[in-house]
């Protein structure tokens, strides 16, 4: 009976050492869970049942069961790399059949599937057509084409115009003076007259200050004279000009009383109920038949609008075009004029003489926006891009422009349309979402990783390659996305090590050896008991 005993205690010993050199080899595996050899004693039985004075028959491996704690999570540079943070298992598919697994060490095969150095696929909730998770789970592949373009259909334009900004101008405007009401003195006593006149620009465009220059004969001669709108060059006087018939300033000034001084007057203007500083330098003067000033919009000309700003939109091919929308401050109380131009050519309205016409925009007295009425739009259409791309048509979203006081600027201003894009990359986030970025900015989601936990994770079944198998014993698979439930958060660009503790493993190891040596002892006990009665004579 000892050799029985003592030969139950060597194979009991000897599997603990299996077990912990088992752990040992693998403490370095990614993924792996250590195990640990469980001992239970024999007593021989009858179905009387054992006597209370049975010595027992020895000891037996009852069972070894892995343990399933948290291994040290390592970072890695690589964004395909994943580790569970809790409970869970991956859900791999090997040829339809699903294994599970805790290294989180994969990449992408020929195909894009995304699957781990053994050939199984990593499986995952997919997305509808719109991009939203469903229930349903598939291997996840990485579409490795490239994206169609989308043509830009809106933009927002998130805008502070300035509310104490003045009527832009852009007028040079100069005029003859004849014999008329205003006496000028020269050295010789000679007086010389201007009559009352009218400036009308061709272009339109509001005055701020305006300079009238006469000559009373050549360069050379002592008889020359200015007369000049702020600063005028008399004795005595009054000098007026009519802007229009909606906008119009009087021009004043009280001379310090000596002959040849100057003197001067502040200039305003009353352009629709607005005082502002008036303005003055167009390169042309034309005479209007109804004697009022037009003013044109122009691109080229800074003093045509207030404030612009730029951005690139999409045409139905991905082709980029350089979108700049303008801005200038009209006469009437808080209204304000855009125009939309799309690589330097109008994209807008153009009236009857093929003029811009400007998008209204009027704002309340509190500063917002009160037309175009929500939802806030200026309608861009039939813009021919070239290059055999579709006529563009855009909605340009003013909803949130407002109009406070401080200088001009931009907040806000974002469109909807993209070129073709490559693949660039892949995130993944703690709940398992998978997201593609590629070259153009965009983003896609791709699906979301799904996650396995077991009734009795001690019952799965190890097939190698640190992956399981679910047995009766585990249970069903309960599949769900990572941080539902009981299952654990997910980490990208990180792997979980081995839970192996290497000062526990040799210790076990030694208790093991020292097991072993004391059951060969008890051999070695029997054999010279047994020797011992054999001599006996």
């Amino acid at each position: 009976m000892p050799f029985r005993i003592a030969l139950s205690g060597l194979n009991s010993a000897s599997s603990e050492l299996g077990v912990a050199a088992n752990n040992i080899a693998n403490s370095s595996t990614t993924g792996f869970k250590k195990s640990r050899a469980e001992f239970s004693d024999i007593y021989a039985a009858s179905s009387l049942g054992t006597s209370s004075n049975a010595i027992g028959s020895g000891v037996q491996v009852s069972s070894v069961t892995q343990q399933f704690t948290q291994g040290n999570i390592s970072f890695t540079e690589n964004n395909m790399d994943l580790a569970i943070s809790g409970q869970g298992f991956f859900v791999m598919n090997d040829n339809g059949v699903d294994v599970y697994t805790r290294a989180g060490g994969f990449g992408v095969d020929r195909d894009g599937y995304v699957g781990n150095s053994q050939g199984y696929r990593l499986s995952a909730y997919l997305p509808d057509l719109l991009g939203n998770v469903t229930g349903a789970r598939g291997d996840l592949q990485l579409d490795t084409a490239d994206i169609a373009p989308s043509a830009t259909g809106g933009v927002l334009v998130g805008v502070n115009m300035d509310a104490d900004t003045s009527v832009p101008g852009g007028a040079n405007a100069s005029t003859a003076i004849s014999l008329g009401t205003l006496p000028v003195l020269s050295t010789a006593d000679t007086p010389v007259t201007s009559s009352a006149f009218t400036l009308n620009d061709a272009y339109g465009n509001v005055y701020n200050t305006a300079t009238v220059v006469y000559t009373y004969s050549g360069a050379n001669n002592v008889w020359d004279a200015e007369l000049q709108i702020g600063g005028i060059k008399a004795n005595t006087g009054t000098v007026s000009i009519d802007i229009g018939t909606t906008s119009s300033a009087d021009f004043n000034w009280d001379p310090d009383g000596a002959s040849g001084l100057q003197g001067t007057q502040v200039l305003s203007m009353n352009t629709g109920g607005l005082t502002q500083s008036a303005v003055a330098n167009a390169s042309s003067v034309v005479p209007s038949s109804n004697g009022t000033a037009q003013s044109t919009f122009d691109p080229e000309g800074s003093t045509t609008y207030n404030d612009s700003t730029s951005l690139t939109v999409y045409d139905s091919l991905g082709a980029p075009h350089l979108m700049t929308v303008y801005f200038r401050k009209e006469g009437a109380p808080n209204q304000w004029a855009s125009y939309t131009y799309l690589d330097g050519k109008n994209a807008g309205s153009v009236d009857i003489s093929g003029n811009p016409v400007g998008d209204q925009l009027t704002f309340s007295t509190s500063g917002e926006l009160l037309t175009p009425v929500p939802p806030s739009t200026v309608s861009i259409t039939g813009f021919n891009p070239g290059g055999g791309a579709d006529l563009m048509n855009m909605n340009l979203d003013y909803s949130i422009a407002s109009q406070y006081g401080g200088d001009f600027s931009v907040f806000d201003l974002s469109q909807d349309g993209f070129s073709t894009g490559r693949l660039r990359g892949v995130d993944f986030s703690d709940t398992g979402v998978i997201v593609a970025r590629y070259t153009n900015g965009q983003t896609r989601t791709l699906g979301q990783v799904a996650l396995a936990t077991f009734s009795n994770v001690q019952g799965l079944r190890q097939i190698g390659d640190t992956s399981w198998a679910e047995t009766f014993e585990s249970g069903t698979a309960l599949v769900g996305a990572p941080g539902s439930g009981s299952l654990g958060t997910m980490q990208s660009g990180a792997q979980e090590g081995s839970n192996v503790d290497l000062t526990e493993q040799l210790i076990s190891m030694i208790t093991a050896q020292r097991n072993f040596q004391a059951n060969a002892q008890v051999i070695s006990t029997a054999d010279t008991v047994t020797q011992t009665i054999i001599n006996i004579r």
